[in-house]
C-alpha cells in the first residue's frame, strides 16, 4: 500500500469556478470552508409570526397548564402553607383597596391647566359618570367595589390568572362583571400561539380549522357574533370597524376534569400582568420563588415537630450512682406530682443517676431563627415589592421606614396601572365612552412640617394665594379681598404685586442703597482702615486731646 503524505500532494490555487456554498472542497476564495448556505425553509410562508414553538395539538389538553412545570392548584397550596407569604399577599391586597376611585373626564386639552370639576360638565355627562360610577360600586351586583377587587387580586398575586365573565342581559348588555377561577380557565390559541382574533362577518360562510362556520351554527362551536364596535381596539389604524364579527372560542372552563364551557374575548376578561414570549399563562410572583417557599416550609416543619415531637428537657439533674431505676422512676413520678402544672412532661427537669454528685445541668435549647430564616423572607418580600421590616431587623427607623415608602411604590403602582387599563378597556367596549376614565383619587402623604414650609414659601413668593393654600389644606377660603391676590413678602411686610406697590418697594430699596456712602481709599502709605461713616458731629462732643509729640 502507498502512503500519503503532506509532501505527495500538490496544491493549486488554480481550480474551476464554483457558486458559493456549493461544498468545503470545491469553493474558491473566502468561502474556502466557510459557513455554506442555510437550508431552505420547510413551512409554509403563512407560518410567519408564530410567536413561540408550541406542541403540535396544544388546544387537545384539558387541563389549564399542562405544559407548565407548576399546577395552578400548587401554586395556591404554597401561597396558603406559607405563613410570611400569605400575610404580604393579604398586605398587599388591603394597600389596593384603602385607595379612593372616582369615574371622571379625560383631561387631553393642553390648553387647560386644571380638569373641569363635574360641575361645570353637561348634565346628560354628569348622569352618565353618577351611572357609571354607580355599576362599579357593585360590579356584581352583590359585592362591594373593594371585596370583589380582593378577590380577583387573589388570583393575581397567587397564579397570575385573573379571570371576569362578562354577565348579560337578552340584548347583550353588560349587566355584571363577575369573578371566576381563573385556575379552571385554560387558554386557546390560534396557528401563531396567540388568543384568536375576531373575524369581520359580512354573513358569507367561512372555514374555521376545517369546519364551515355559519350563521346558523356559530354557537355550536363557540362562536360569538356581537357588534363592530366591540372590536374598535383591535382594528387597524386607519380603518373603520365592521358591523359584524365573529368572535372565536377563546378560552375553556375546565369544570370536573373535562371542558365544560366555550368563551370568547366577550365572555371572558382574561388579563395576566406577567406575560412570557415563550410562555401562554402569567409568571405570577409565587411561581417566582417556589424553590424559596419549599425551602422555608420544609424548615417551618423541622420547627413544628421540635415543639410537637421533640423530647429534650429543660434541665437534668443527677442523682446518686447508687440508685436503682427503679428509684429514679419513684423519685420523678414523686416530684412531678409535687410541682405538676399545665406544661409537657418534656418541660420538666428530669433526673438521671451519674455518680458524679448531685448537680443541676440546665438544657440550652438550639436557636429556631437566625439569618437564613430572614434570607429567605427577604426574598419572599422582594417577590411581592413588600418591605421586610416587619419580619426582619433593620439597623435603624429611618432606613426602615424609607424601604417601606419605596416597596409600597414599586409594589402598588403595577396593580394600580393594571386595574386602571382592565376598568378603562371595559369603559371603552362596554359602555363606549372614550370621554370618561376611571382613576385612582391621587393621595400625597406629606409631613405636616415640611407641607407648612412649602405653602409657606409659595405664599411668600407670589406663587399661589392665601386663599389658595387654604384651600390645600381644607380650610374655607377667607372673605378679604386680599387673600385672593397674589403678594410677596418683604422686609415690610406682604405687597400686592398686582400694582405699582412692588415696584415703587424695589425703587425704594435701590435709593437707599445709593445713598448709603461709599468706603474711601486710603492714601498711599497710610496704615489706616478706610471709614465708611461720617465723622462725629453731636453737638457738645469734645475734640480729642492732643499728644504731645
Amino acid at each position: 500500500m502507498r502512503s500519503l503524505s503532506p509532501y505527495d500532494v500538490n496544491v493549486s490555487s488554480q481550480g474551476r469556478p464554483v457558486t458559493p456554498g456549493a461544498g468545503y472542497g470545491t469553493a474558491q476564495g473566502a468561502d474556502w470552508f466557510g459557513p455554506l448556505n442555510p437550508i431552505q425553509p420547510i413551512a409554509p410562508p403563512e407560518v410567519a409570526g408564530r410567536v413561540w414553538d408550541f406542541i403540535p395539538g396544544y388546544n387537545l389538553a384539558t387541563t389549564p397548564r399542562t405544559y407548565e412545570e407548576i399546577s395552578f392548584p400548587a401554586l395556591r397550596n404554597l401561597a396558603d402553607s406559607y405563613d410570611p407569604m400569605r400575610l404580604v399577599i393579604e398586605r398587599r391586597k388591603d394597600q389596593m383597596c384603602r385607595l379612593p376611585w372616582t369615574i371622571r373626564v379625560k383631561h387631553e386639552d393642553s390648553s387647560k391647566k386644571k380638569r373641569p370639576p363635574i360641575s361645570e360638565l353637561p348634565a346628560a355627562q354628569q348622569n352618565r359618570i353618577k351611572e357609571i360610577t354607580r355599576f362599579f360600586k357593585r360590579p356584581d351586583r352583590e359585592m362591594t367595589f373593594r371585596s370583589w377587587l380582593r378577590a380577583i387580586l387573589e388570583d393575581l398575586l397567587v397564579i397570575d390568572a385573573p379571570s371576569i365573565f362578562c354577565e348579560r342581559n337578552r340584548g347583550g348588555g353588560l349587566i355584571g362583571l363577575r369573578y371566576v377561577d381563573g385556575g379552571t380557565i385554560k387558554r386557546v390559541i390560534d396557528d401563531w400561539g396567540r388568543t384568536p382574533e375576531p373575524i369581520p362577518f359580512t354573513g358569507q360562510d367561512f372555514t374555521w380549522n376545517g369546519d364551515t362556520i355559519t350563521l346558523e351554527n356559530h354557537r355550536t362551536f363557540g362562536f360569538r357574533l356581537v357588534p363592530g364596535s366591540m372590536i374598535a381596539h383591535q382594528t387597524p389604524i386607519g380603518m373603520k370597524p365592521p358591523k359584524f364579527a365573529m368572535l372565536p372560542p377563546a378560552y375553556q372552563q375546565v369544570l370536573k376534569g373535562l371542558p365544560a364551557v366555550n368563551y370568547t374575548t366577550a365572555d371572558l376578561i382574561y388579563r395576566p400582568l406577567n406575560l412570557r414570549p415563550n410562555r401562554v399563562y402569567g409568571y405570577s410572583p409565587v411561581e417566582q420563588v417556589v424553590m424559596t417557599v419549599s425551602i422555608a416550609l420544609r424548615r417551618s416543619l423541622a420547627q413544628l415537630e421540635y415543639f410537637r415531637e421533640g423530647n429534650q428537657p429543660d434541665a437534668v439533674y443527677s442523682l446518686p450512682a447508687e440508685w436503682t431505676p427503679d428509684q429514679t422512676a419513684r423519685f420523678q413520678q414523686y416530684w412531678d406530682d409535687l410541682f405538676s402544672g399545665n406544661l409537657a412532661n418534656r418541660r420538666r427537669m428530669k433526673f438521671i443517676p451519674t455518680g458524679s454528685g448531685n448537680a443541676y445541668t440546665p438544657l440550652k435549647e438550639p436557636p429556631l431563627k437566625n439569618e437564613f430564616d430572614e434570607w429567605l423572607v427577604r426574598i419572599v418580600c422582594f417577590a411581592f415589592s413588600y418591605p421586610p421590616a416587619a419580619f426582619v431587623s433593620l439597623s435603624n427607623r429611618s432606613i426602615a421606614e424609607q424601604h417601606e415608602k419605596q416597596a409600597e411604590e414599586e409594589g402598588i403602582e403595577p396593580m394600580k396601572q393594571w386595574v386602571t387599563e382592565t376598568l378603562n378597556d371595559v369603559l371603552m367596549r362596554e359602555f363606549s365612552d372614550d370621554d370618561l376614565e376611571f382613576a385612582w383619587a391621587e393621595e400625597q402623604e406629606i409631613d405636616p412640617e415640611k407641607q407648612s414650609t412649602i405653602l409657606r414659601g409659595y405664599a411668600e413668593d407670589g406663587i399661589l394665594t392665601i386663599n389658595q393654600v387654604r384651600e390645600k389644606i381644607g380650610e374655607e377660603p377667607d372673605p378679604n379681598p386680599a387673600a385672593s391676590q397674589l403678594m410677596v413678602k418683604t422686609a415690610t411686610g406682604y405687597v400686592n404685586i398686582d400694582n405699582g406697590q412692588l415696584d415703587q418697594k424695589v425703587t425704594e430699596a435701590k435709593a437707599m442703597a445709593q445713598a448709603v456712602p461709599q468706603p474711601t481709599a486710603p492714601e498711599p502709605g497710610s496704615t489706616k482702615t478706610p471709614s465708611t461713616s461720617p465723622p462725629s458731629t453731636k453737638v457738645g462732643a469734645k475734640a480729642p486731646p492732643k499728644k504731645d509729640k
